[in-house]
């Protein structure tokens, strides 16, 4: 047990560390007339952020912290010359404490008897000692725990779709918990936690790739991020992304082969379908991969491939399946994406 009655803080901990000791529930109380009550009391000791129980259980040193007091058998000592203010059932009384008086004595001499089913919280946070005397008491206390770490996953669009990357390894550590504590009759009623910091773990995060090298068909744009040199990435509703290396606004026609003079063989080689695009080659080089939209996205045409000629300067033509979709596409605003190879 701690025996000396004026420590600093560090010496207090220090002795208690070397003592480890077992706090007590039972807090004997004499009376004036020198009669011994037996009280259920309870001690909380607290300075503002740490509160200790005196329980049957034993409590780790290092979380007690007792600035001004030690703990002397079954009860508290302060040191002398300190205010105290003793709250019990709505009525404050006040006194003065004297050089190596317990908490219980202090009590004792200013007629306040502790019932069977109250506790008494030490209060040593402010200048003066807060001594109140209840049945119910909540408090929190928080304290570090060993903890792991969780995995998270995210998704890149930059990682090909299917991969996966580490993009933070993942550490075991302490997380501090806070736990609210009620005692009710001087009994545990609950603690649990209510808040988890981080602390010294880190979590892991794992990034999965959206990146692919055509869009599905019917595929249109949700956001498009440009990178300062022209190219970036089209994140696809689908989910999927593409990246592109530059773009184009472009004037936009459409055509069939049921049309006049036109056949159904391109300019390089290939049978006219949905996906043939006629361009310019002296603008949009023969063989370029591209996604297209209207400038408001009221239309996706998707995936393109230039195989075709006949158009002149800014201008791409969109082979479509039937003349009444060429009729109505009519001619349109439009940006071309140039995607990778």
């Amino acid at each position: 047990m701690i025996e000396q009655h004026q420590r600093s803080f560090g010496s207090v901990v220090r002795h208690l560390l070397q003592t480890s000791i077992a706090l007590l529930l039972a807090v004997v109380i004499l009376t004036a007339e020198g009669r011994e009550l037996t009280a259920t009391a309870l001690y909380l000791l607290t300075d503002g952020i740490t509160t200790v129980v005196t329980g049957t259980e034993r409590v780790d040193a290092e979380r007690i912290v007792l600035p001004g007091a030690e703990v002397q058998g079954n009860d508290v000592a302060l040191e002398g010359g300190r205010k105290v203010t003793i709250r019990q059932g709505g009525v404050e009384q006040y006194a003065t404490s004297r050089e190596g008086e317990t908490v219980s004595w202090l009590l004792r001499r200013s007629d306040v008897t502790v019932g069977p089913l109250e506790m008494v919280l030490v209060d040593l946070s402010g200048e003066d000692v807060v001594l109140e005397i209840a049945s119910d008491f909540t408090y929190y206390e928080t304290v570090p725990e060993a903890g792991t770490y969780t995995t998270s996953y995210i998704t890149d669009y930059t990682i090909p779709k299917g991969e996966t990357v580490v993009v933070q390894e993942g550490s075991e550590g302490f997380r501090d918990v806070t736990y609210e504590v009620i005692y009710s009759d001087g009994s545990l009623v609950s603690r649990h936690a209510v808040a988890v910091s981080d602390g010294t773990v880190v979590n892991e995060i794992v990034a999965t790739g959206t990146l692919v090298k055509s869009a599905r068909e019917g595929d249109t744009i949700d956001s498009v991020i440009e990178n300062e040199d022209g190219s970036g990435y089209l994140l696809l509703k689908s989910g999927d992304s593409l990246h592109f290396t530059g773009s184009m606004n472009v004037t936009c026609t459409a055509y069939n082969s049921g049309e006049p003079l036109v056949g159904t063989i391109t300019a390089t080689g290939t049978t006219v379908h949905v996906g043939v695009v006629a361009v310019d080659r002296r603008v949009i080089p023969l063989g370029t991969t591209m996604f297209i939209t209207t400038l408001d996205g009221s239309y996706t045409y998707g995936m393109g491939h230039a195989e075709d000629t006949g158009v002149f300067g800014k201008h791409v033509d969109l082979y479509m399946d039937t003349m009444w979709e060429m009729n109505q596409f009519g001619r349109r605003a439009s940006i071309v994406y140039f995607l990778d190879e």
